[in-house]
């Protein structure tokens, strides 16, 4: 309260540096409750060590739109809480600071990368020589200034580290503070973790998502795991990979721990992996926020895919600012063209379907649900090599399946993979035959991406696009999604894959949805008005990118691992425990649990989770009859 008149809003941040920032409503509440001997006692320290004035502070005009005001509020909270966290923790753990930090500086990096892109001589091919292309341009792009950049590569085009050498070369030459990778599928996470830390070493990155648990890493640790788990806190090393989810819930969230990192955020390289993965219903607050890091906190951004959106419709500043990093992408597109489309003009049936996955001795189908999926597998029957991937199936499993895929595809065995949309978009998989349901466009050419990846074949692969009779698929966004594509494939048939078709497509599709016609649209407007109005608690509760009315249930008849064990050692590591289970979970809608409940399928856990010890079986996961979720695949944060 005392410093209310001298910072204005920005005093919202000591408010809630304990609890969380509260909305500014609530302020004449916390003033009538705050106690008056303190607040002037407060006063009186604040004059005398040199605060401005009552009515005299000045704020940079730069931040002087309510979403930029909001933006800085946001930092100063971040700064507040963390200096408050590390006084804290200096006081009580005085060893604790000399574990922080101590990274190698962010030209180590550079140089180590360099080395290892040097050392590695690959074959003279297209493919390779379109990969050294987007290399050397990522590299002459480095120089450009601090901005917005695209990264339009496409699929098999080497995009990981080529992103991860432009990221280094530009923090190096603008002194940008760290790189951050944000991705939105663990599965590519994991692969993403593994290529760099082969690179650098894995104690020179942080990874901070939901399938690594720091909670059970104690003092006993050795130093570099323990200065890891310190930066899991705040972010402090130069290296940070994490899930679209934790940077953008962080940066929308109102708790101290969630908001402590964001400082470090600023002044970092920000690449947004698989961008046109971000969620339509709240892409305002996400490129809003993304501009204000680039325009205000010394950001560079990078958007990150071989589907590259036109975000024109929804944050224009954004779009008119990027630059591309490979300026001849179209050319790649077109020198790693391995895959050619067809169309089946009438719809197949489920037995159709299933006649001609029996039919290829290897080929992939991606269907837009996952009751259609296990329809589809069923409908398969015995054939050799079936495998069935879809959120029906816990997380562990599906690492499993697309172990097995890959080994039987290098084996040059029989396997047919009938999944959903969890194989698309990052999972190195290399088919010679893809089947895919009609749905969003960018869907489709990631699925593509999954056909001669590598370009082995002598002719390009097949990816032939149907619509199933019996099929459906998730509501809203997707449907929208679905239908805009239709129009695409009557009307473009020949330019699927073309980038230029990718960024019409979506220009069109978030016109579409930004009218405020459709529930997403909506959505995002209610959360930046909240924003405006420095609603923080409001905006924390309404954002989330991941939908909150399902419920992960741990499945205890998983035979692959001994899920019981790991359910029982909540008694004796409560820590982490939640992260431990993790893996062996199938989320479920809330009124499904308790259906499940009355059939005897789930039981509540002294942990406040829910076992599930009904049916599941090793090819089709937990077979009970459920509502279908969106099969969207957003990890965790």
């Amino acid at each position: 309260m005392a410093a209310y008149g001298r910072l204005g809003p920005l005093s919202l941040a000591i408010a809630g540096h304990h609890a969380g920032i509260p909305n500014a409503t609530e302020y004449p509440s916390i003033k009538a409750n705050a106690d008056p001997d303190t607040v002037e006692a407060a006063r009186v320290w604040l004059a005398a060590n040199g605060w401005p004035r009552e009515g005299h502070v000045e704020v940079d005009p730069r931040f002087s739109s309510p979403l930029s005001a909001e933006m800085l509020v946001r930092m100063a909270f971040s700064c507040l809480v963390d200096a408050d966290y590390l006084d804290t923790e200096a006081h009580f753990e005085p060893g604790a600071g000399g574990r922080r930090g101590a990274y190698q500086p962010l030209s180590w990096y550079r140089d180590r990368l360099d080395e290892e892109l040097a050392r590695f001589r690959a074959p003279e091919t297209p493919v390779n020589f379109a990969r050294a292309e987007i290399l050397a341009a990522c590299r002459d792009a480095a120089e450009q200034p601090p901005g917005v950049f695209r990264l339009t590569v496409p699929t098999g085009g080497g995009k990981t580290l080529s992103g991860l050498e432009f990221a280094l070369e530009h923090t190096v030459r603008h002194g940008h503070r760290r790189v951050i990778v944000a991705i939105p599928y663990t599965s590519i996470i994991d692969q993403t973790a593994s290529v760099y830390g082969g690179v650098f070493g894995p104690d020179a990155l942080v990874e901070h998502h939901s399938a690594v648990d720091w909670d059970d890493v104690g003092e006993g640790q050795d130093g570099a795991t323990w200065r890891r788990k310190l930066a899991t806190e705040n972010w402090d090393c130069p290296l940070v990979v994490t899930t679209t989810v934790q940077l953008f819930e962080s940066l929308l969230a109102n708790k101290p721990s969630r908001c402590r990192k964001l400082h470090n955020v600023a002044g970092s390289v920000i690449i947004v992996d698989e961008v046109q993965a971000l969620p339509a219903k709240h892409l305002g607050p996400v490129l809003d926020v993304l501009y204000e890091l680039v325009a205000h906190y010394g950001c560079s951004v990078v958007l990150s895919t071989a589907t590259q959106p036109d975000y024109s419709p929804v944050e224009p500043r954004l779009e008119s600012q990027a630059t591309e990093i490979v300026p001849e992408y179209a050319r790649h597109f077109e020198t790693l063209k391995r895959v050619r489309y067809e169309v089946v003009e009438q719809p197949w049936s489920l037995a159709e379907v299933a006649e001609r996955v029996r039919s290829e001795s290897q080929c992939l189908v991606v269907l837009n649900s996952r009751k259609d999926a296990l329809a589809l597998a069923r409908e398969v029957g015995e054939s050799e090599g079936l495998y069935h991937l879809s959120t029906l199936l816990c997380g562990h499993h599906r690492k499993q399946v697309i172990a097995d895929v890959v080994a039987r595809l290098k084996a040059k065995e029989p396997v047919r993979l009938v999944s959903t949309q969890v194989v698309e978009a990052g999972v190195d998989l290399d088919f010679p035959v893809v089947f895919r349901a009609i749905g969003p466009l960018d869907r489709i050419v990631q699925a593509a991406g999954r056909c001669n990846r590598e370009g082995r074949l002598a002719e390009p692969g097949v990816c032939t696009l149907f619509r199933l009779a019996e099929g459906r698929a998730p509501k809203g966004e997707y449907a929208t999604a679905t239908s805009k594509t239709e129009t695409f494939l009557r009307e473009r048939p020949g330019t699927i894959a073309d980038p230029e078709t990718m960024k019409t497509y979506t220009r069109e599709l978030y016109a579409l949805i930004e009218t405020g016609s459709t529930e997403d649209g909506a959505n995002r407007a209610s959360i930046q008005q909240a924003r405006k109005e420095l609603a923080f608690k409001k905006v924390a509760e309404t954002f989330r990118m991941i939908d909150q009315d399902t419920v992960p249930v741990i499945v205890e008849r998983y035979k692959r691992e001994n899920v019981p064990e790991v359910v029982a050692t909540w008694h004796d590591r409560p820590g982490g425990w939640f992260r431990r289970v993790g893996p062996f979970t199938v989320s479920v809608y809330r009124h499904e649990l308790q259906r499940l409940e009355r059939d005897d399928h789930v039981r509540p856990h002294e942990s406040g989770a829910w076992v599930y010890s009904g049916p599941y079986d090793d090819t089709f996961g937990l077979t009970p009859d459920l509502t279908d979720p969106a099969d969207l695949v957003v990890s965790a944060s």
